[in-house]
C-alpha cells in the first residue's frame, strides 16, 4: 500500500506537463488545523496534473498533537488520497487551483488508543466518500474548506472518530469528513 502512494506521488510530481501556464501555482502544501487538537497532525500536498484537476495526498501522524476530546493516547497514521475537479472561478482566472471542488476521496487509518487504563485497542478503517469543498487561493495563502459523505468499514471505535474522518455509529458504514487547511501554494 505505502509502494503504491510512493509511486502516485512521483507520478504527479514529474507526469504534469498537461498543465498549461508557467506563472501559476501548480502545487499547495495545507495543513490541518483541526486535527492537532483531536490527537494527529495531517500535511496535505496537491498537485495540479490537468486544467482544473488535481491529485491530493494527505498524510497524518496520529499521536502528534492534543487529544482533547478522550484523552486516550492514540498512536499510528492517517492516509488520504483523492483526484479533485476544480470548477474555474471566474474572479480568480490565473489560478486553476482556486474554486470550488469536488473528489472522490479514500482514506485510511491504522491506530492504537487507550480505551479503558488496563486496555488498549488497535483499530484498522477505510473510507470511500465523495467530498465538496472550496479552495481560495490569495497570492500564495490557501484557506480550504471541505465536507463530504461516504461508506466505512474496518474496525470501529468507541467515539466514532478515527482521525480523518468520523462514523456515524459504532455499527453504522457511513463515514462523514469536514474541515478547513491552511498553507501555501507555488
Amino acid at each position: 500500500m505505502k509502494k503504491f502512494f510512493l509511486i502516485l506521488l512521483i507520478a504527479c510530481l514529474f507526469g504534469s506537463a498537461q498543465a498549461q501556464r508557467r506563472d501559476m501555482p501548480k502545487n499547495e502544501v495545507k495543513v490541518s488545523l483541526l486535527s492537532i487538537f483531536s490527537g494527529s497532525t495531517k500535511v496535505t500536498y496537491e498537485r495540479l496534473v490537468r486544467d482544473y484537476q488535481s491529485v491530493e495526498f494527505t498524510f497524518g501522524i496520529i499521536g502528534l498533537g492534543v487529544d482533547m476530546l478522550k484523552d486516550s493516547d492514540p498512536k499510528g497514521t492517517a492516509w488520504r488520497i483523492a483526484y479533485k475537479f476544480i470548477l474555474p472561478d471566474k474572479r480568480n482566472a490565473n489560478n486553476q487551483m482556486c474554486g470550488f471542488y469536488i473528489k472522490p476521496e479514500l482514506c485510511y487509518s491504522s491506530y492504537s488508543y487507550n480505551y479503558t487504563a488496563v486496555e488498549r485497542l488497535d483499530v484498522d478503517r477505510f473510507a470511500l466518500m465523495g467530498v465538496a469543498g472550496y479552495d481560495l487561493v490569495w497570492d500564495w495563502f490557501v484557506f480550504d474548506v471541505y465536507c463530504g459523505l461516504g461508506f466505512g468499514f474496518g474496525e470501529s471505535n468507541h467515539s466514532n472518530y478515527h482521525h480523518g474522518f468520523i462514523g456515524w455509529s459504532a455499527d453504522s458504514p457511513t463515514a462523514f469528513t469536514a474541515g478547513f487547511r491552511v498553507g501555501a501554494a507555488f
